[in-house]
């Protein structure tokens, strides 16, 4: 006879439903924070616009202000904010910057130093790199 004859149907459907169940759990997690994510984001953008147009509105105002007679200086002293210039975006350098090399001259240093081995005299005698023995 099968085995499976020994097991109980129910049992083992119960078995399998949890099984998904957990499983299920992960993805309903998943869920939750992805809709917590996406309402933030919203969110951010919408108080970025309305920062935007609260500026915008402050600018205006503020130019108002001075347009009808008062001074930058009179506005300061009463306590009244000046408008923030936007920010400009910053223009990094495209590609890395590098110092101009000067060209060292060809020294044959083989037979200079008695070790057949290039570049250890000169480097003992015109400030190179260190010859390692």
């Amino acid at each position: 006879m099968s085995s499976i004859t020994t097991l109980d149907k129910d049992t083992v459907l119960a078995r399998a439903r949890a099984a998904i169940d957990t499983r299920t759990r992960y993805v309903e997690s998943l869920f939750d924070a992805a809709a917590a994510a996406s309402a933030a984001h919203t969110a951010a953008e919408a108080a970025r616009a309305a920062a935007a147009d609260a500026d915008t509105a402050l600018a205006k105002a503020y130019k108002d202000a001075v347009d009808a007679g008062w001074t930058p200086a009179e506005l300061k002293s009463a306590g009244l904010p000046a408008p923030i210039s936007p920010r400009k975006p910053s223009r990094r350098a495209s590609g890395r910057r590098t110092r101009p090399t000067t060209a060292a001259p060809a020294v044959d240093t083989a037979a200079a130093d008695g070790t057949d081995s290039p570049g250890a005299a000169d480097a003992r005698t015109t400030g190179g790199a260190p010859a390692h023995q």
